[in-house]
């Protein structure tokens, strides 16, 4: 009974999302009335979170009547995971994003702060948004499902790749981007519609796109660190589609909020801003498309289903087409010329390098399908191609923003002259300890970051008592993250040292600093999985740092195997040990890594988060939009 409370008012949140949609045509009439359409929104909003909840009640009292909780839980998974499982198949983490978009349409509704006509309007326009979301799930991807009479005693479990802190953190936050980027899209169709721009547009674009960038930002790192220490292949991104699909989000939401601080004066990039909000909308339903729809192969999509992918694109469709027809007959807003010249100028050419670095991803991401759909045949674009794009342009960005940040005055000659001396000399030293080493882009990555350092601290320096107030400390906290996961990657990137040897009982293996004594092997038993697990003991030097217990299991639901890799934890690197299988006379292939720096990329998506939450405050005399 109590999944068919949560589809019923599911079904009925869809009709209260159609009614916000459709009251404002009846104004003429003189029957719109907007503390209507706040009830509606609220009662939506209602209806939304007891299905949520009902969903979540149903994992947690094990009812595998339901096909959604059956596919993804059993009785014995923690709790904590259960409720992941949300968010963890492809029905549920739609309805864990429609409810998000409620939830931003309900604080939208109610919000004090804004133009009473321009919230209408944006409150509209989710009313359409949310409708069409739950009519997806409701004819494609119901959870609610039952398996009814055939209701299976045991759960299949949720995927054990899934059953980590990662899945916990990693999917919502990159929805809550998602989720943000709808909002915008909202907002922007709205100032299209309604003829509505200036500094309140602005404010109001730069707040929901600040707090976009920030979930995104941990979306993609948590994805990341996943996938480094899960997968078990010893690596922190590998290009693959469904990184993508969530990391050309974080690049547009990236330059459209360089673009939004450009606008805070001049107004000169408006349309521009307001045709990346869209495009940003745009590209996260692509992104959801290809993860989804099974057009694509990878460990983190989802089974392929055509017919789901189908609604997504009539999604697409029905909600971005409109929103072009609107640009083109309603005209975009007057603006002055762009700035070209000075910090301004800079950023703007930072901004729009972001722009081809995201359309470069999402071509070389897309460039497979539409070979295989034209009948061209079989390519693949893996990480050479993204890397000759990404990296330069990347580097380039941070040299931008190096040269934006620098003080103004008299000793911007000076300021110059140190950063550029900074970049060299940091390449030198580089050059002289590792004469073997000549790539390209180890050079570019340690001059942009040094550079970049150099840079914020003569920016320090230059006003520290600035460094006292929320946003431009937080300005400088997330270029500081930046430098930092730049040092990061390109540290872990030429510097790691790998090997992949046969180890057994009373082997050993030297590797950078670190000796490495296999002492034995052990057989393991878990929830739900049997396997073996290699002890092996880590030296420093004449002292222990500790063991190392890398495992292969088999999970029992469908023996699937599976590496749970082991990690020794350092500041400056971390000592990767994977399990692979076994060989003969007892010994296992063992893959040992070290990787300096590796930490720098966590380290740099933590500060770049914390200088985005600084932002989100409002300054003391501002006055709310």
């Amino acid at each position: 009974m109590i999944p068919e409370i949560g589809h019923f008012a599911l079904i009925l949140s869809t009709l209260m999302a159609a009614a916000v949609f459709a009251l404002p045509l009846y104004r003429q009439h003189g029957t719109y009335r907007w503390k209507t359409q706040r009830g509606l929104v609220a009662l939506m909003a209602a209806l939304t979170g007891l299905s949520v909840l009902t969903l979540a009640v149903s994992f947690l009292t094990n009812d595998f009547s339901v096909a959604y909780v059956a596919n993804n839980a059993n009785s014995t998974l923690a709790w904590p995971y259960k409720i992941a499982a949300l968010w963890g198949g492809h029905e549920g983490s739609f309805l864990f994003w429609s409810g998000g978009l409620t939830l931003a349409a309900t604080a939208l509704t109610f919000s004090r702060k804004l133009c009473e006509q321009f919230q209408r309007g944006v409150v509209t326009v989710m009313g359409g948004l949310v409708a069409g979301f739950n009519l997806v799930i409701l004819l494609t991807s119901n959870p609610f499902a039952r398996l009814l009479p055939d209701v299976p005693v045991e759960g299949r479990d949720l995927n054990p790749l899934l059953q980590d802190i990662g899945l916990i953190l990693h999917p919502p936050l990159i929805f809550l981007g998602y989720i943000g980027f709808t909002v915008l899209f909202a907002g922007a169709v709205t100032a299209l519609w309604q003829r509505f721009s200036g500094p309140a547009l602005t404010h109001w674009l730069r707040h929901w796109t600040l707090a976009t960038w920030v979930v995104l930002t941990g979306g993609n790192a948590f994805g990341s660190w996943w996938a480094y220490h899960e997968l078990g292949w010893g690596g922190w991104w590998f290009w693959d589609p469904v990184e993508n699909a969530s990391f050309i989000p974080w690049l547009v939401a990236t330059a459209l909020l360089h673009l939004l601080y450009l606008n805070r004066r001049s107004q000169s990039l408006q349309a521009t801003s307001l045709g990346l909000c869209i495009l940003g909308y745009a590209l996260s339903l692509v992104g959801t498309f290809l993860v989804r729809s099974g057009v694509i192969d990878s460990v983190h999509a989802f089974a392929a289903a055509p017919n789901r992918g189908m609604a997504l694109l009539l999604l697409l469709v029905m909600s971005v087409g409109p929103a072009l027809a609107v640009m083109a007959w309603r005209g975009l807003p007057k603006s002055h010329p762009a700035p070209l010249k000075g910090r301004e100028g800079l950023t703007l050419f930072g901004a729009m390098l972001t722009l081809v670095a995201a359309f470069a991803v999402l071509l070389g991401t897309c460039y497979p399908i539409l070979f295989r759909v034209l009948n061209l045949g079989a390519i693949s674009v893996g990480p050479p191609y993204f890397n000759s794009l990404f990296v330069p342009i990347t580097c380039l960005c941070a040299l931008f923003a190096a040269l934006a940040l620098l003080p103004k005055g008299e000793r911007k000659p000076m300021a110059v002259a140190l950063v550029a001396l900074s970049a060299l000399v940091s390449v030198t030293a580089v050059a002289v300890l590792y004469p073997e080493l000549r790539d390209p882009a180890l050079f570019a990555g340690i001059a942009s970051a040094s550079a970049l350092l150099m840079a914020l601290l003569l920016g320090a320096l230059h006003a520290p008592a600035r460094l006292l107030e929320a946003r431009p400390l937080g300005m400088t906290l997330a270029h500081l993250g930046l430098a930092v996961a730049i040092l990061g990657a390109t540290a872990v990137s030429h510097f790691e040292d790998n090997a992949m040897v046969r180890m057994g009982p009373g082997k050993g293996r030297v590797l950078a600093d670190y000796t490495l004594v296999y002492e034995a092997t052990e057989s393991i038993e878990g929830r739900g999985f049997i396997g073996t697990q290699a002890r092996i003991r880590v030296e420093e030097g004449d002292s222990v740092s500790g063991y190392l217990l890398p495992q292969r299991r088999t999970y029992l639901d469908d023996m699937t195997e599976l590496t749970e890799s082991a990690l020794l934890r350092r500041p400056m690197g971390d000592l990767y040990l994977s399990m692979g299988p076994e060989l003969e006379d007892g010994e296992f292939l063992i893959r040992i890594s070290h990787k300096p720096g590796i930490n720098g990329l966590w380290l740099g998506a933590g500060l770049m988060m914390l200088g985005g939450l600084l932002g989100l405050r409002r300054p003391r005399k501002t006055e709310a939009h």
